[in-house]
């Protein structure tokens, strides 16, 4: 049987969801979260510092299972050989992006927080340190090939960073617009076709470079 501390604790942050839903966070009130759940401000206060700790509370685990996900992805992926590198480029990003959309799918309250409410909080920039991340191993990823004798065009670190915003924020389109998991997998693929086709171009890759690999 659960605590009397502990039933206050969940009905506080079941109403700080939901007033952070409603308003965001900036306009989130701590005194309307504690109306909500039926306390007193200050009851609510010495379980939790301020909304950025309930705001946090909501998120953070979500928040950290995808994006370590994704950074280790990325590292994994870095460790390949150039040669493995350059033949699976797209297959592995597609594979790891799917299992991205279900972690997303599996905690989607908390990503609609983070990609709709946050602005204000420590998770308003969450999705623009994945595009650094992803922007400073896109040039990695050039590098190395060419250092293998793989030869990639050169492509400039920014343009790289505005392709990488553009994918980043197509891709948390589908929680902001509220998809359907399914539906929103079949969307995600369709993006990643758009940008694998647009990098093979600015790669300098010929045409019929996939069926080379079979």
């Amino acid at each position: 049987m659960r605590r009397k501390n502990e039933l206050a604790v969940d009905k506080i942050l079941e109403c700080a969801k939901e007033e952070f839903m409603e308003k965001g966070f900036e306009g989130a009130s701590m005194r309307t979260i504690a109306e909500r759940a039926g306390y007193t401000t200050g009851m609510v206060y010495a379980r939790f510092a301020d909304k950025s700790q309930l705001f946090k509370e909501l998120v953070e685990e979500s928040a950290d299972k995808l994006f370590n996900y994704f950074s280790n992805s990325e590292d994994e992926f870095a460790q390949l050989p150039p040669q493995n590198q350059y033949n699976e480029m797209h297959t592995y990003v597609e594979s790891k992006v799917d299992e991205m959309i279900d972690i997303i799918y599996d905690n989607f309250d908390a990503f609609k927080l983070i990609v709709c409410k946050s602005a204000g909080s420590g998770y308003e920039y969450y999705i623009d340190k994945m595009i650094e991340i992803e922007t400073a191993n896109t040039v990695r990823f050039i590098d190395a090939l060419n250092a293998a004798g793989i030869k990639l065009n050169e492509v400039r670190a920014d343009l790289s960073h505005m392709l990488s915003s553009a994918m980043f924020n197509g891709i948390f389109e589908v929680v902001a617009h509220d998809l359907p998991r399914e539906e929103a997998r079949g969307y995600i693929k369709q993006v990643q076709d758009f940008f694998n086709a647009g990098w093979d171009r600015l790669l300098g890759l010929p045409s019929n470079w996939k069926s080379s690999l079979k």
